[in-house]
């Protein structure tokens, strides 16, 4: 009974090897389109990075100008 498990234990092992190649070639095709759309959202997050830091700065100097005004008519 020992070497039957011995021997299905090792057989496990060996057909582990397999089975993760199997599965690292049938996700290459993915990984051009994964890769595309990586690239995708990148560009979608720096269009947004770049408009979140145009509306902050556009903010502040309204509340800048907003103080200023206010400033000026309590003298």
């Amino acid at each position: 009974m020992q070497k039957i498990k011995s021997f299905f234990n090792g057989s496990k092992k060996l057909a582990l090897i397999p089975a993760v190649a199997v599965m690292a070639l049938a996700s290459m095709p993915a990984s051009a389109a994964i890769s595309d759309e990586i690239q995708t959202a990148i560009a979608n997050g720096t269009a947004n990075y770049g408009t979140v830091t145009a509306g902050v700065i556009t903010v502040a100097a309204l509340g800048f100008c907003v103080g200023m005004i206010v400033s000026w008519l309590r003298k």
